[in-house]
């Protein structure tokens, strides 16, 4: 259809049917115009939502590549604190780690297997010597069968068997002319008190008093001197002692009693093995 060029002010002369069709042609062109220009509305808003969906995919793209590269971190650093293995672990599991306090005991090999090289372990046992000698704990006491010539004062008179002894803290005193000779405790003998530092045992289910070589048991309101158990536990015996070496065993001798020099609990006690006189 050729455009028509109308000059102003010109008036055109037209039959009814042209006007019509003039009319039509006119209304055809204003509707094709009018769809086109929609149609390119709605491909231009059409391509501005591709172009916002594709920036939100990138977006989302963006922040899915951060967090993966803070998970590539994170496992990095995992995998520093597992040694350094991508599996996270030695023996194939992701939570166990190895402990960095055993390094100095134990190696690899190529394929990162803990190997263990550990020290051997020897056991050892310490004996404990508190003193020298075996009378250590009544060093300070007077010795067996010396002789003083006053008792002490504080001492107390306690008769048995027709003799008038005299009994301090612990230890006898036996008349001797015009002095006193320190005595074992004659068996059979009664007091009344023992030092504090006495020891107690039970032994073949009998309770005894031990103090200074001497053995004890509570009777009637009394501390009765019994002779000693076999098998009897000491931690220290009294001086005036006479030490013997047989067959490589050491062995001590004091009022009338044989004790042996034996090992308890990594400490030196000595065992009552036999009753002399």
């Amino acid at each position: 259809m050729k455009a028509m060029h109308i000059q102003p002010n010109t008036s055109i002369e037209v039959g009814s049917k042209s006007k019509i069709k003039l009319a039509t042609v006119i209304l055809m062109a204003s509707i094709s115009l009018h769809s086109f220009v929609g149609v390119a509305q709605h491909g231009d808003r059409g391509r501005d939502d591709r172009g916002k969906n594709d920036k939100h995919n990138d977006n989302n793209n963006g922040r899915g590549n951060e967090r993966a590269r803070v998970d590539n971190h994170v496992d990095r650093n995992d995998n520093r604190g597992n040694g350094g293995n991508n599996n996270g672990a030695y023996n194939g599991g992701g939570n166990n780690r190895y402990d960095n306090n055993n390094r100095g005991n134990d190696r690899y090999d190529n394929n990162r297997k803990v190997i263990v090289n550990r020290r051997p372990v020897v056991n050892q046992t310490t004996v404990v010597y508190r003193n020298n000698t075996p009378n250590w704990r009544y060093a300070s006491l007077p010795r067996r069968n010396s002789v003083v010539n006053v008792a002490p004062s504080t001492s107390i008179s306690v008769s048995f068997g027709g003799i008038n002894f005299r009994y301090d803290n612990g230890v006898y005193y036996r008349p001797y002319q015009n002095t006193y000779v320190v005595a074992p405790a004659p068996i059979g003998i009664r007091v009344k008190y023992l030092p504090r530092e006495h020891r107690v045992f039970n032994l073949y289910n009998r309770p005894y008093h031990y103090y200074n070589g001497a053995y004890y048991e509570y009777q009637n309101n009394d501390y009765v001197v019994v002779p000693p158990p076999i098998g009897a536990l000491v931690e220290s015996i009294p001086d005036g002692y006479e030490q013997l070496q047989i067959n490589g065993d050491t062995y001590y001798i004091v009022d009338g009693i044989q004790y042996r020099a034996v090992l308890q609990n990594g400490e030196i006690w000595y065992e009552v093995i036999k009753i002399i006189s």
